[in-house]
């Protein structure tokens, strides 16, 4: 007589197999975002350590006879000025992802503010002389880090970014409790370790704001 027994795994197992998966993928996928943020959250913290940054790069221009019209800057100021903010893109490298427009009509100037993460531009359009006066300004690479930690200047794309790492980070930090719980043995003290770290946590964030 042939007999045969079929185990089926309990359901806590496939959630435990799914959560483990999710663990370890969540974290090859942000290795090197985690080392990334871990990094610039320490060099945000101690930006003493580094040098000064440099004095801003000046420079005077002649502004093309092509976007010199003034009969074009009375009619759509803003027009002209992106026409030239495109021109010192070309031919300055003018770059950044945070633009402002500053239009004084009375005095004939505009004021172009380009920012990106790590430096700025900014050029003074002025149509009485025909002339741009350009001023460029970069912090250096551990700045350009600092502000992509922060998102500052960075552009749509980038925050985008930032929003996946952290619910990645999330997934990666839940899971990971998660597969501590079923551990008898060190669950206690993996958790007593936990409470220890929010502990700190909360009373730091308490001394900052009370004190």
């Amino acid at each position: 007589m042939n007999q045969s027994l079929t185990v089926r795994p309990k359901k806590s197992s496939k959630v435990n197999r799914l959560v483990r998966l999710l663990h370890v993928y969540t974290s090859m996928l942000m290795l090197l975002v985690m080392l990334f943020f871990t990094l610039t959250g320490l060099t945000l913290n101690h930006r003493d350590w580094f040098a000064d940054a440099p004095a801003p790069e000046r420079l005077e221009l002649p502004l093309p006879q092509m976007l010199a019209q003034p009969e074009l800057w009375r009619e759509d100021p803003l027009a002209q000025a992106e026409q030239v903010r495109r021109w010192l893109s070309r031919e300055y490298q003018v770059l950044g992802n945070q633009v402002s427009y500053e239009w004084e009509a009375d005095s004939q100037l505009m004021v172009i503010d380009v920012k990106r993460p790590g430096g700025y531009s900014l050029a003074e359009v002025d149509l009485e002389s025909a002339s741009v006066l350009l001023e460029k300004q970069t912090y250096g690479a551990v700045a350009t880090l600092n502000d992509l930690h922060m998102g500052r200047y960075s552009g749509a794309l980038w925050s985008g970014f930032i929003d996946l790492s952290a619910v990645a980070m999330l997934l990666f930090t839940l899971t990971g409790f998660w597969l501590v719980l079923p551990q008898k043995k060190k669950r206690q003290r993996l958790i007593s370790l936990s409470l220890l770290g929010s502990g700190l946590f909360g009373s730091a964030y308490l001394w900052v704001i009370l004190t």
